[in-house]
């Protein structure tokens, strides 16, 4: 391992991280780990790049450093942002799966068994097939999900950049609140939150902030429009912050004037749902608990509206198209396993109603030893208006 430019991780960290990737790797019995999505690639190397449209893939063997297999024109980010010693070009009109081919025959696996990420979006249906008939003696295993194992529960540091990032998320939170005033345009509000963002250590998020009022805000992540926010419409925020890749986010309602009784229900069905699943995120305990929790609470206010949908979803590293981790864990109604102190969740019981808009709100919490604490927990969840 080498020290990278810009450092956000120890290397005890990385090889830490890389060691519990081979031990899963050992279990699944293969020789490499063929790695395509960017926020697993991160993971175990530090590499990024907003350039991941070109084929990469990171090689891990059980038994020799990892090799990178970046397009040209991303090398200057190999030195700057990972530890990795090794890797191998391909030139932009050349095929990157023909790279990686001959990566696997240099380390004598042509006739190995590989692993791969069946379940990645950045290896195409296409990519695969070459793989595959081009390393005719090769095996190739499904190992979707085994970096991911890895990435669910963070570590101090990875708090520490989402504990910035939240703070981050607040501040867009705030300023949105203070622009959304009658005659401003839903493009003004975004850009003071966007401004509050990026002044409080921002960098691009994984998914835009969603800015939408009126009926506008039933559409689920829409982004800001030239609209013009008038009196009697609702006005819903949901608001990012990013640091070193590691995202938290938060939504929140405006209503300027005296909303409607059912909008002013739902609001604080809303917030009690979001204190109820807050207080049934506990270690031990059972993750659809808090699902059934939250879904029992807005359920009872017999406003219209069921929550049939997840409540939350894993939160942390994430590069576009999304800010989530859902596929890792999420609070919904079939999962089993138990909450584990540093699950990190983006818990969300915005509710909608037709004909009346988008209230309620979202926090990012992180499973304590005994709870759970709110990382966006600077403006207290509610209906906010003049």
């Amino acid at each position: 391992m080498r020290k990278p430019d810009y450092q956000f991780f120890s290397l005890d960290e990385y090889r830490h991280r890389l060691d519990a990737l081979r031990s899963r790797m050992a279990c699944k019995g293969v020789d490499a780990m063929l790695i395509h999505t960017p926020e697993n690639i991160y993971y175990i190397s530090g590499y990024q790049t907003p350039g991941y449209y070109y084929y990469l893939a990171l090689v891990v063997p059980l038994d020799r450093e990892p090799i990178l297999v970046p397009p040209p024109h991303e090398e200057s980010q190999v030195a700057a942002h990972s530890w990795l010693e090794e890797y191998r070009l391909y030139d932009d009109t050349a095929s990157g799966i023909e790279a990686t081919q001959d990566v696997l025959r240099e380390l004598g696996l042509e006739d190995g068994r590989i692993g791969v990420e069946n379940d990645s979006w950045f290896l195409t249906s296409r990519d695969y097939v070459d793989l595959v008939s081009g390393l005719p003696e090769a095996g190739f295993v499904d190992c979707s999900g085994l970096v991911e194992q890895g990435r669910m529960i963070k570590s101090a540091t990875e708090i520490e950049y989402m504990s910035h990032a939240a703070k981050a998320s607040e501040a867009g939170m705030r300023a949105g609140i203070e622009a959304a005033q009658v005659g401003a345009t839903e493009a003004e509000v975004m850009a003071e939150i966007s401004r509050a963002q990026t002044l409080t250590g921002s960098e691009y998020t994984a998914l835009p902030t969603f800015v939408t009022s009126g009926l506008r805000s039933l559409v689920v992540h829409a982004t800001w429009s030239p609209k013009k926010l008038v009196a009697g419409e609702v006005v819903f925020l949901e608001v990012p912050g990013c640091v070193n890749r590691y995202h938290a986010a938060m939504s929140r309602a405006i209503f300027p004037g005296d909303p409607p009784a059912l909008l002013a229900r739902a609001a604080e069905t809303s917030t009690e749902a979001l204190a109820t699943a807050k207080a049934a995120i506990r270690p031990g305990e059972r993750i659809s608990a808090a699902f059934e929790a939250a879904r029992d609470r807005i359920g009872a206010a017999r406003i219209g509206y069921a929550q049939t949908r997840r409540i939350a979803y894993s939160i942390g590293i994430a590069f576009p198209p999304g800010w989530g981790e859902g596929h890792i864990v999420s609070i919904n109604a079939s999962e089993r396993r138990p909450f584990e102190a540093g699950m990190t969740f983006h818990v969300i019981t915005t509710i909608r109603l037709q004909g009346l808009g988008a209230v309620g709100c979202s926090d990012t919490v992180l499973v304590t030893g005994d709870g759970c604490e709110t990382l966006t927990g600077g403006i207290a969840p509610g209906l906010y208006g003049r």
